[in-house]
C-alpha cells in the first residue's frame, strides 16, 4: 500500500489545541502507511516529538507578517521532493492563499478544516467574505470540528464534521499521590483547586476569572490554575499583583502534563466568548471533573455525563454559586469510556474518517 504523505498546516507547535488533535492523529496513524510534515508560525514544544515520529518540519511567517517571504517559503515547500498526496490546513480562512497554491502544484486533496465558530480579531470581520469564498474555493474537502464552526466557515455549502477526539485512557481517574503533583507544580495544599487550560487571548476571556476572584462572597477555599501562554499573560499576571489576588491564581507555563493536573484539581474553567469543540474540556470531561463553561461554547462538546453546567457571561452570580459548592463526582471509567465512544470522539472512530479522506480516489 502506497505511503501517504500529508502537509499539515497548523497555528503553532505548542501543546494544546489545534496541534493537540493532530498529534493524537499522527500517534495513532500507521506510520508505515502514513507521514505527516508541518507547517507553522510558531515553533514550540511538540517539535521534539513530530521528529522522533519522522515529520519535517517548517517554521515560516505569517502571509500577514511577512508577505513575501511566506509566498516564497510556501512554494518552496510545495515544490520539494516529498510530492504531498495532502494538504490539511487548520488555520482555516486565513491559509487561502496557501491552499491556491497547493491546488496550483497539483495537488489533489486540499482539506480546509474549520476550528472555530467566531472571529477572536474584529478587524478581519470586513474581509470575512472574501476570505471564506478563496478557503472553499481552494480547497476540495471541506471539514469542520462541529456543526457550529462548520456553518461559520462554508455557511450553506456541504461539509464533514470530524470530532476532536482525544485518547480517553490518558485522562481517566486513577489512583494517584496527589500532594507530589501538587509539589511539582507548586500547587496550595488544603484548597479546591480550579483548573483552566487555554491561550491568553481575548476569546479566552481570563478577564472574567479576575471578576470571580474579586467578589467577596467567593469560598476563601477556591484556587484558579491557569495554565497556557499566549499575548495577554503578562498583562493578566500583572492585575492578579495590583487587585492582590495573589492567593486565588496560580499561572502555569504550557505543559504536556496535563493529565497529571487532572488528577489534582477539583473542578475545571471556561469562560471563552466563543468555542467549538474543545479539547481540553474534553479532557476535563474524560478525567470526571466537574465543568462551568459559558453557555456561548457549543452544546456539542457535552458529552452527556452531567459533568457540564453552562452559564451566561452577563453574571458572575451563577458561576459563584456553584463554586462555593462544587459537586463530589462518582463515575466509573468504564461509563465515561462508553460515552466518548457513542458520541463519536473516540480516536478510533475518527481515524477511520480521515484516512478514508486521505486514501479517497474522488480526487485522482
Amino acid at each position: 500500500m502506497k505511503k501517504i504523505r500529508v502537509l499539515q498546516v497548523i497555528p503553532a507547535l505548542t501543546l494544546g489545541g489545534i496541534s493537540s488533535v493532530v498529534m493524537n492523529w499522527y500517534r495513532n496513524l500507521d506510520a508505515n502507511k502514513y507521514q505527516f510534515d508541518f507547517i507553522s508560525f510558531n515553533d514550540g514544544p511538540l517539535r521534539q516529538e513530530i521528529l522522533a515520529l519522522g515529520g519535517s518540519i517548517h517554521i515560516i511567517p505569517t502571509i500577514k507578517q511577512k508577505p513575501f517571504q511566506h509566498l516564497k517559503a510556501v512554494h518552496k515547500i510545495l515544490s520539494s521532493e516529498q510530492n504531498y498526496d495532502v494538504v490539511h490546513v487548520h488555520n482555516s480562512f486565513k491559509n487561502g492563499v496557501l491552499l491556491m497554491l497547493a491546488k496550483q502544484k497539483g495537488i489533489k486533496i486540499r482539506v480546509c478544516h474549520s476550528h472555530t465558530s467566531g472571529v477572536e480579531n474584529k478587524y478581519l470581520l470586513p474581509f470575512m467574505g472574501l476570505f471564506k469564498t478563496i478557503v472553499t474555493r481552494a480547497s476540495n474537502v471541506h471539514l469542520a470540528c462541529g456543526e457550529q464552526a462548520g456553518k461559520f466557515l462554508y455557511g450553506n455549502k456541504t461539509f464533514t464534521v470530524i470530532n476532536n477526539a482525544i485518547s480517553v485512557q490518558r485522562y481517566l481517574k486513577h489512583p494517584k499521590d496527589t500532594n507530589e503533583i501538587k509539589k511539582q507544580f507548586s500547587l496550595p495544599n488544603n484548597k479546591q483547586l480550579v483548573l483552566h487550560v487555554g491561550r491568553f487571548s481575548i476569546v479566552k476571556n481570563h478577564q472574567f476569572l479576575l471578576q470571580i476572584a474579586q467578589d467577596k462572597t467567593l469560598d476563601p477555599a477556591i484556587h484558579f490554575v491557569c495554565v497556557g501562554e499566549g499575548p495577554l499573560k503578562a498583562e493578566f499576571a500583572e492585575k492578579i499583583l495590583q487587585e492582590n489576588l495573589q492567593e486565588r491564581f496560580t499561572l502555569l507555563p504550557s505543559t504536556p502534563e496535563i493529565p497529571k493536573l487532572l488528577q489534582t484539581v477539583d473542578a475545571f474553567i471556561m469562560p471563552s466568548l466563543f468555542e467549538g469543540v474543545s479539547v481540553a474540556l474534553l479532557e476535563a470531561q474524560a478525567a470526571a471533573l466537574p465543568c462551568l463553561i459559558s453557555n456561548t461554547i457549543v452544546k456539542a462538546s457535552d458529552m452527556g455525563l452531567e459533568l457540564i453546567s453552562f452559564h451566561p457571561l452577563d453574571t458572575i452570580c451563577p458561576w459563584l454559586r456553584q463554586l462555593n459548592r462544587l459537586p463530589i463526582i462518582n463515575l466509573r471509567n468504564e461509563g465515561i469510556s462508553q460515552a466518548f465512544f457513542a458520541k463519536g470522539f473516540s480516536t478510533e472512530s475518527v481515524l477511520e474518517q480521515l484516512t478514508a479522506i486521505y486514501r479517497s480516489s474522488e480526487f485522482e
